[in-house]
């Protein structure tokens, strides 16, 4: 929405600019207090031209600030099909009355947003390459980088084309170099592209530059967002509820300063800050009251993500029904969406083929010699348009095969994630190791590495405690293996207490090294319990390599080393638990695996295997009870 509010409320300041230095009358007045309501009090905008507009004596170039300035209001009420005839009458005044490079930017470049808050931005678009080159006609550099930070919002909002929106974006910041000025919008926006691209350091050192420019600004309403995206990013585990607690302080701010889809942003970063802090109900409180402040209004971008939240916290909470719902009201915003450009498109095609209609009957009425010559000509024509809205039937055919092929990625993702714990699955975890067998590593003492990890006593916890803390126990587990993992890494719950992590290119000491990591990290788990005990927690750990026998005949796969940690793990645990055990195969060894994982300690001697422990001996069989 800051996109399509206060960028072009830039354009905007460039119209007053315009009206302060040429002001002659009451229509220049009314003009300039129009703009003042624009954005924050719209419908008051609109009831204010309309009453200038009725004045007589209005000049041609007032009346097109007026109606550039109620078309853009129309659009912010939601008024689609007057704001759109106000566009028209613009693109028709200045037919009748030719203005100055600069007034022609200005109109454009108001058109333009317009039809962009709208949701029309292929209009949108061909009203900014025409504004841009009026721009570039006068020269305007800071024009410029307002339209090309407008083409770039459209490039990452609507077509998901994030690393041109950044090309933009940079064209945009070097545009505003070369004016000289400085704005909080342009990092902000930026920052937000990133975000969507996933490159989070860059999108926080993007909000941190929005943040200190508009407050050097007094620009509170950039200020607040920016800084709401900069906590939600720097949030961890430590400062999590420090965080959402400065967030919730600044959609009482933005809620102030009439800012209603920055509140709504803001409280949409509370849910997934709630959603981490595993809190699934709070953070569908935060979703729903955030689409309650969007609702009606023209931001769309808001409410689709303020669904989408919804169908997180819904999945959280194993509401799998609702979750659903969610998805399927998702996929129709977005049809919806794409219906509507499709039939202002073939409306336009119509539009274009009644003018020549009409333009062929008066060459037809000029002179009977060149009838056949005409509808020669019409045929042609008509056979290029059908074939123009063929093809755009196949675009919008791919558009929407796009889509179907997002959802079904969505709903594959979500079969892929353990519900309790977030990460992935056994199902999953199998197939991306099977991958890694298909992309074998290049030998030598580096090799991929499986780890098993099972919490110690978890039945008897289970027992005592209860199951909802078992689930607990387990969701810690898994968060501390997260954050102490690589982000290449695969982490995944294996099966009941037990879980998986695969990691490629280590060596037996580096492999080390991480099981140490791994048991260390669960060790430091405390959790709270209701007899005031607090019980600690610790796992037991096997690890083995793939190929386990490098250059052997039979050289072992990840199955053969998911079995051998399994071994691992169980003599971890015939050790005395809270310990971790490795085998890791002696190069060009032709040993069955099959007899390695019978008789470990055999094998050892024979000098075929290296076993390594963080507790010896190393126990491979119960001990005798």
């Amino acid at each position: 929405m800051l996109r399509r509010l206060i960028q072009p409320a830039c354009i905007a300041c460039l119209i007053l600019a315009a009206t302060a230095a040429s002001a002659v009358g009451p229509g220049e007045a009314a003009v300039g207090r129009c703009f003042e309501l624009r954005d924050s009090h719209p419908a008051a905008a609109v009831a204010h031209a309309d009453e200038a507009l009725a004045e007589s004596g209005l000049t041609p170039d007032v009346e097109m600030k007026l109606r550039a300035c109620l078309g853009r209001s129309l659009a912010l009420t939601g008024d689609a099909g007057r704001a759109e005839a106000e566009v028209r009458r613009v693109d028709a005044l200045l037919e009748q009355h030719p203005m100055p490079p600069e007034f022609v930017l200005r109109a454009m470049s108001n058109s333009g947003a317009t039809l962009h808050t709208l949701g029309w931005t292929h209009r949108a678009l061909d009203y900014y390459r025409r504004a841009h080159d009026a721009a570039t006609r006068s020269d305007s550099d800071e024009a410029q980088a307002t339209i090309l930070a407008n083409v770039a919002s459209i490039h990452s909002e609507t077509l998901g084309a994030h690393e041109q929106a950044e090309a933009l974006y940079a064209q945009a910041h070097a545009a505003r170099v070369r004016a000289g000025g400085t704005t909080p919008l342009l990092p902000y926006n930026r920052g937000i592209n990133f975000l969507r691209m996933g490159r989070r350091p860059e999108a926080l050192a993007r909000f941190r530059d929005a943040e200190r420019i508009a407050s050097a600004a007094g620009h509170h309403v950039v200020e607040y967002r920016a800084r709401a995206e900069r906590i939600a990013l720097e949030a961890d585990g430590v400062t999590l509820a420090a965080a959402r607690e400065a967030l919730a302080t600044i959609v009482q701010e933005q809620k102030r300063l009439d800012d209603p889809a920055g509140a709504a942003t803001t409280l949409l970063r509370l849910s997934v800050l709630a959603l981490r802090d595993q809190a699934p109900d709070e953070a569908l409180a935060h979703a729903e009251h955030a689409a309650a402040l969007v609702a009606g209004t023209a931001p769309r971008i808001e409410q689709q993500e303020a669904l989408a939240a919804k169908v997180a916290a819904h999945a959280a909470q194993g509401d799998w029904r609702l979750a659903y719902e969610g998805v399927q009201a998702l996929r129709e915003r977005e049809v919806s969406s794409l219906r509507r450009e499709t039939l202002d498109n073939l409306a336009g095609l119509q539009a274009r083929l009644n003018d020549t209609e009409r333009e062929h009957e008066v060459q037809r009425l000029q002179g009977a010699q060149r009838i056949e010559a005409l509808r020669l000509q019409n045929a042609r024509r008509l056979r290029n348009v059908w074939i123009g809205a063929f093809l755009l039937l196949l675009l919008l055919g791919g558009v929407f095969a796009g889509y179907q092929r997002r959802v079904n990625r969505r709903l594959t993702g979500l079969s892929r994630v353990d519900p309790l714990t977030g990460l992935l699955n056994r199902r999953a975890a199998t197939h991306s190791l099977e991958a890694e067998c298909a992309d074998p590593t290049e030998g030598g003492d580096r090799r991929d590495v499986v780890f098993l990890i099972d919490i110690d006593h978890f039945k008897a916890r289970n027992d005592r405690y209860g199951h909802a803390a078992g689930d607990a126990a387990l969701a810690e587990v898994a968060r501390h293996l997260r954050v102490c993992c690589r982000p290449e890494d695969i982490v995944a719950r294996w099966g009941g207490e037990e879980f998986l992590v695969g990691c490629r290119q280590l060596d037996l000491a580096r492999a080390q090294q991480v099981a140490e990591r791994l048991r260390t990290a669960v060790s430091g788990i405390v959790l709270e319990d209701v007899t005031g005990e607090p019980p600690r927690l610790s796992v037991s750990i096997g690890f083995a390599c793939f190929p386990f026998f490098p250059g052997a005949a039979a050289p072992g796969d990840w199955q053969d080393a998911v079995a051998l940690a399994d071994r691992a793990l169980y003599a971890g645990k015939h050790g005395g638990r809270d310990a971790w055990v490795g085998v890791w195969g002696r190069a060009g060894s032709d040993t069955a695996i099959a007899d390695v994982a019978a008789d470990p300690a055999a094998h050892v001697e024979r000098g075929d295997v290296d076993v390594v422990a963080s507790r010896l001996p190393v126990c491979w069989r119960a001990p005798a009870t």
